[in-house]
């Protein structure tokens, strides 16, 4: 059995709405990102859709699943950066940064840093907008709660992460990768390519289906269908050549920002 990690936001509905849930080889465990990563990392799952970030830690021990990932090209609709001044006016004041994020956690230093030449105080909290702007000048949210916040239209300015990101490298960015154990290919192979398979099958019929999907992010947080539609438009769950360009291009700025202690290499299997 392959026990795979299961993330419960909207965005990742194509990766399972439609895979098996009563499959012999399949086992889910369901937590946020960050849960998933330090699952993947001490053996208590065996693959998950883990934090970028995550796989830029460990990538002398991970694989990536081809064909598999949650990116955008822009404009990302739930990584979202809420602040009550501009961002280059952040220079000494506190963010408040989720505790279910590891990518957008380490996005938001690169852009703040590298790019928008600021050095914030950070605090990492629970997502919850209202408390983190008791205690910061900013708060980064991420997926279902960053969505539930945006609904409310607070008051303040809103950042959308994978704008900023392709507004200043032009390159698409990668939240997730599917990744597993390398040790995996060699005691469990057979299995492996059995539920790769599976994970493509149930990811084609959830992008062929996407007005039952669109229906139950409805259910789940509300918004219009309308809503729900511009938001899957912008997602590629894919990993071509391009959006693996822009992983490397992530990866690469985390190493040279000193986030990560060396320069990942990204590998693929099973080999195209």
């Amino acid at each position: 059995m392959i026990r795979i990690g299961h993330n419960p936001n909207t965005n990742m509905l194509p990766m399972f709405y439609f895979l098996p849930r009563e499959h012999p080889l399949l086992e889910s465990v369901t937590a946020e990102p960050t849960g998933h990563n330090a699952m993947l990392a001490d053996g208590r799952i065996d693959m998950a859709p883990i934090s970028a970030f995550s796989y830029g830690e460990h990538w002398r021990d991970y694989a990536i699943l081809p064909n598999l990932s949650v990116s955008t090209r822009g404009r990302v609709g739930s990584i979202l950066l809420f602040s009550k001044v501009p961002l280059t006016d952040l220079n000494g004041l506190t963010v408040a940064l989720t505790d279910t994020s590891a990518t957008s956690v380490n996005l938001t230093k690169i852009l703040l840093h590298h790019y928008y030449g600021v050095a914030p105080r950070y605090l990492t909290m629970p997502s919850d907008l209202q408390r983190m702007f008791t205690k910061a000048d900013a708060a980064l949210l991420i997926a279902d709660a960053a969505i539930q916040a945006a609904l409310q239209h607070p008051d303040c300015y809103i950042y959308d992460l994978g704008e900023e990101w392709f507004q200043h490298t032009g390159c698409s960015m990668t939240y997730a990768v599917w990744a597993f154990p390398k040790q995996l290919i060699t005691e469990r192979e057979e299995e492996l390519k059995i539920v790769y398979r599976l994970l493509l099958e149930a990811k084609s019929k959830a992008l062929a289906n996407m007005d039952e999907l669109l229906q139950t992010c409805q259910t789940m947080l509300g918004g219009s269908l309308d809503f729900w539609r511009d938001y899957f438009n912008q997602f590629k769950y894919d990993l071509d050549s391009t959006l693996r360009s822009g992983l490397k291009k992530y990866l690469d700025l985390c190493f040279e920002q000193k986030l990560l202690s060396n320069r990942p290499i990204l590998e693929y299997w099973p080999k195209e």
